[in-house]
């Protein structure tokens, strides 16, 4: 309750230090972003960059099994009138020797497969026709009539394992002679190729891109939202490169930073909202009572000059009512500092009461209170006031537990618009009046008159 009470009183303090901590989140925010972007920037750029020297490295390695299909297209253009089976076993044997992950060598006379190297395990395949082969004949028949070789793959291989297959027309005198074809171990192939690029920051995976079967690296990748998505170059094949970060640093600093920029705002917000609390504060105990929170004397100046001067400027009545609690020493010595300090609360607090918000209650010393009612439609408003003021106690005021017998005096002075008056003598004339109902026997008002004068009041004692 204390807690919603002090934000209730510093509400514009509260409100200042909102602005400030959206300021400086906002501030921040921009930063971030604006760093966000930037990092992001640099991550797909390097991300590019790796997926380049990947996609580099395949073909390198690619180009460099793919070598031999060119030396036996070469052998086969200028002995296919004179091939016998054993040289041709022996040249594919040496072929098969020079190369890394080649499963096998296969040669195609026409349509059907003649030569196989290695032979075992593969004694089935000599004499098959390609065009026999529903699965196969559609990439065949492509190389065929493009007239240069075809990649396709990673594919599932009858005789195991997966494997990619390079087939290559043989044309002589631009007449279609036969079909070699290479079998690539594709697992080995890609660890052999990749085993010097691993990168501790990115992790990258490969899929085809018409089936999205991924059969290099973590599929995961494909599904990471900061992903740098890319296709081959290569007409053959159609594969989809997925090269993601391992760690989001960027993404942790980000946050961090994020974070940091949050207390901060939140920081700096706290020390607008203590430091116009604590200037309030100082204010308040500059201009007002620290006991009852009323007006003080020096605010009270302020205020009674500024009422006085717009009676005079707009010819409005004004009055003062200049009190104090009788005998306030003799209760304050019977019950006590704190049953003392608790009345004066509760006379301050009924003596709002009684008045208007425009009119203005101060304590001056003491158990001394001074109301300034300014704006009066009827200057006998005034003994109006001052008698339900002196009522307002009758019968006594329960403190802290105790039944306490108090009452008010209280003196009045007036300005009727006509008078040349100051504040000082405004604030003279209710004290005179105030001792005047002190010797009259306390518990009553009594007005300012001056002697061989009429008052402005009809007096009407209580």
């Amino acid at each position: 309750m204390k807690l919603i009470h002090d934000l209730k009183n510093n509400a514009w303090a509260l409100a200042s230090a909102g602005i400030v901590m959206i300021i400086f989140m906002v501030i921040f925010e921009t930063l971030i972003s604006a760093e966000s972007q930037k990092a992001h920037a640099k991550l797909r750029a390097e991300a590019a960059s790796y997926t380049a020297t990947l996609k580099s490295k395949v073909d390198r390695e690619l180009n460099a099994v793919l070598f031999v299909t060119s030396g036996l297209s070469s052998y086969l253009t200028i002995y296919h009138h004179d091939l016998e089976h054993q040289k041709v076993q022996s040249v594919l044997a040496d072929l098969y020797a020079r190369t890394k992950n080649v499963r096998n060598l296969a040669v195609a006379v026409g349509y059907k497969i003649t030569y196989m190297y290695p032979l075992k395990s593969n004694e089935k395949a000599i004499g098959v026709d390609y065009r026999a082969l529903p699965h196969q004949w559609p990439q065949v028949k492509a190389a065929i009539e493009r007239n240069e070789g075809v990649l396709v793959g990673p594919l599932n291989l009858v005789q195991g394992g997966r494997g990619l297959i390079y087939r290559f027309p043989v044309y002589i005198n631009q007449k279609y002679w036969g079909l070699l074809s290479t079998v690539i171990n594709s697992d080995a192939f890609f660890k052999s190729a990749f085993k010097e690029l691993v990168n501790e920051e990115f992790g990258f995976a490969i899929r085809n891109k018409e089936t999205r079967e991924v059969f290099y690296g973590d599929p995961k990748l494909f599904a990471e939202q900061e992903v740098f998505l890319s296709t081959s170059n290569s007409t053959d094949v159609e594969w989809e490169w997925a090269v993601a970060q391992k760690t989001e640093k960027a993404s942790k600093l980000l946050l961090i930073t994020r974070l940091m920029g949050m207390m901060i705002a939140v920081l700096m917000a706290m020390l607008v909202y203590f430091f116009l609390r604590e200037r309030k504060m100082l204010t308040e105990l500059a201009t007002h009572d620290s006991l009852t929170g009323l007006a003080n004397r020096r605010l009270l100046d302020i205020r009674l000059e500024q009422a006085l001067a717009n009676a005079k400027r707009f010819n409005r009545n004004l009055a003062i009512l200049f009190m104090d609690i009788d005998h306030f020493k003799q209760l304050n010595d019977t019950h006590g500092h704190d049953v003392g300090d608790a009345l004066l609360k509760l006379v301050a607090d009924r003596l709002k009461a009684l008045i208007r918000d425009i009119d203005t209650l101060c304590r001056i010393s003491g158990d001394e209170f001074v109301i300034v009612l300014g704006e009066l439609n009827d200057i006998h408003d005034a003994n109006s006031i001052a008698n339900k003021i002196v009522n307002a106690f009758q019968g006594g005021v329960s403190i802290l537990g105790e039944r306490v017998s108090i009452s008010l005096s209280i003196g009045v002075a007036a300005y009727g618009g006509e008078s040349e008056e100051t504040s000082q003598s405004l604030m003279k004339k209710a004290d005179v009046a105030l001792y005047q109902a002190k010797a009259a026997g306390r518990n009553q008002y009594k007005v300012y008159t001056e002697v061989g004068q009429k008052s402005l009041f009809d007096i009407t004692e209580p």
